[in-house]
């Protein structure tokens, strides 16, 4: 029986050790062929637009949960800002667009997080706009890294998507610097309403979940969590790429990487709250459990399934179990009737079950 999160941190008995244990897992990042890709396309856009000409932009697009936050934050990692005796450089710029935005106070959010502090009252959407590319030269800034772009066309008139685009170009225009969109599959509607626009986009990459149906699919997902397996804090490798654990792994997330890396973080924090050296079967029962009672309705990825639903992966048999992967990503309803939601999400698969792809290995 392991303890409870609560006893421990009412007793203060999380050492510091296992706070540095907690922390090597908890901030470890794991990369890909494809990752690595799109960091590199990142930079490129970033070097060529200082060569002259049109800056180029960039669109990376993928599920919730994909990674695309993660990918942004390592790039940010990777070129931080530089503290000057008469001015903070931000070569990076990194924001997030907030939640059902307009163009103003998308402006707004994009000035405060550069560190502007006057008042926006009585200030148009087009001057903010001006403010924003003349600050972002003032500080140094070569790219714009810009996450959570769904939200301002999501479940918006095509009218609205114009004027998100409009908005876009004018904002590139002015500081003629690169802008990398990360967004939700559906975001790619707004480069219909703007050829101009779409012209700058036309590099474009996508972060797909995990699959493990297709042979080549699965040697992925096992080398992701070989990769993970090395980057553990526990003495005994536990061999998340195993037969015993990948297919449990997956049938839990869905191939989602935010919900793998979630359940991955709290068994091992079961294990070292425990004291234990290896990560066991018995670790991510707890840590599924843990996860269970504090699920957000934002982590449903699947909306015919829901998680409550389903069996505890590592509390049955292997092969009983079943799962579910990603068939087609979501996408943007242009005919969709008064009321009706035009963003269409994410199809998965129906229940498979896992003893017919452990037989193809």
């Amino acid at each position: 029986m392991f303890p409870m999160h609560n006893e421990l941190f009412r007793h203060d008995a999380i050492t510091e050790l296992q706070q540095d244990r907690i922390r090597q897992v908890r901030e470890c990042y794991i990369s890909s062929p494809n990752l690595d890709q799109i960091l590199a396309d990142i930079h490129r856009c970033r070097k060529i637009s200082q060569c002259g000409g049109k800056p180029e932009c960039m669109l990376i697009l993928g599920e919730p949960g994909a990674g695309k936050t993660t990918l942004r934050e390592q790039y940010l990692r990777l070129n931080p800002r530089e503290e000057l005796a008469e001015r903070t450089l931000i070569p990076v710029f990194s924001s997030e667009f907030p939640d059902r935005t307009v163009p103003r106070q998308a402006a707004i959010c994009f000035l405060e997080d550069l560190g502007h502090d006057l008042s926006p009252k009585g200030i148009s959407a087009p001057q903010l706009t001006k403010m924003l590319a003349k600050l972002m030269v003032a500080c140094g800034v070569e790219i714009s890294l810009l996450d959570e772009f769904q939200h301002m066309i999501e479940t918006k008139s095509f009218e609205v998507l114009e004027d998100a685009a409009k908005w876009l170009k004018v904002l590139i225009n002015s500081a003629n610097l690169p802008v990398v969109l990360f967004g939700m599959p559906y975001s790619r509607i707004i480069l219909e309403c703007d050829d101009q626009l779409a012209g700058r986009f036309m590099i474009q990459r996508v972060i797909e979940s995990f699959r493990i149906i297709n042979k080549e699919d699965r040697k992925n997902f096992r080398t992701f969590l070989k990769v993970f397996d090395e980057s553990l804090p526990f003495t005994k490798t536990p061999e998340l790429h195993g037969l015993e654990l990948y297919p449990r792994l997956f049938a839990f997330s869905k191939g989602n990487m935010r919900r793998l890396r979630n359940l991955i973080n709290y068994a091992a924090e079961e294990a070292i709250l425990n004291q234990d050296d290896e990560l066991t079967i018995e670790h991510f029962s707890a840590g599924y459990q843990f996860y269970l009672r504090n699920i957000s309705k934002r982590d449903e990825i699947d909306p015919n399934e829901k998680l409550e639903n389903q069996p505890n992966p590592f509390d049955v048999p292997i092969d009983k179990l079943e799962f579910r992967q990603m068939e087609s990503s979501s996408c943007w309803k242009m005919n969709a009737s008064k009321g009706e939601s035009r963003i269409i999400p994410a199809k998965y698969t129906r229940l498979i079950p896992l003893r017919s792809i452990l037989k193809r290995r």
